[in-house]
């Protein structure tokens, strides 16, 4: 845990805050599926979150792409760019399946995604930062994500 919070010490302002900031639909959604007093919109979130995690899965992919145009590195731009597009491809499906197959999908993603993303900050394809602030942000929202799978699983 202080080897994360040194880390996230190292990350710029802004980055920290508006990726903290993005997390507030994951939050809201893994929460107030469980508020009663919220009504008929709790009965919304998923759907919601749903939409959300799948835009932002994309933008994770976008990251990626990014990330192998500056490298310049001709012999695995191939690669580097089918893997930015997976993400995606991988919100697209998860957008079309049943709530509790498309938040499996979507927090598998997440996992997934964020250990490329790790790989490529050891790889020096990502700056440093980027490793402490995505940790931070997969385990939010995969955690939210996963109080909403449970909620719709038992409810």
């Amino acid at each position: 845990m202080k080897k994360l919070r040194d880390g996230l010490a190292t990350v710029p302002r802004s980055a920290l805050w508006l990726g903290l900031a993005g997390l507030i639909p994951f939050i809201s959604g893994g929460i107030g599926v469980w508020l009663s007093a919220l009504g008929d919109i709790r009965f919304a979130l998923p759907l919601i979150v749903l939409a959300y995690g799948c835009l932002i899965a994309a933008f994770l992919g976008g990251v990626r792409w990014g990330a192998a145009m500056q490298n310049n590195e001709a012999d695995h731009l191939p690669r580097q760019l089918i893997i930015a597009i997976m993400p995606t491809l991988m919100a697209l499906v998860a957008f079309m399946l049943p709530l509790p197959q498309a938040f499996t999908l979507l927090i598998v993603l997440f996992v997934a995604q964020g250990v490329l993303d790790l790989t490529a900050v050891q790889q020096t394809r990502l700056v440093d930062w980027y490793a402490p602030l995505r940790i931070l942000l997969t385990i939010i929202a995969a955690l939210s994500m996963a109080s909403i799978l449970v909620h719709v699983l038992t409810h």
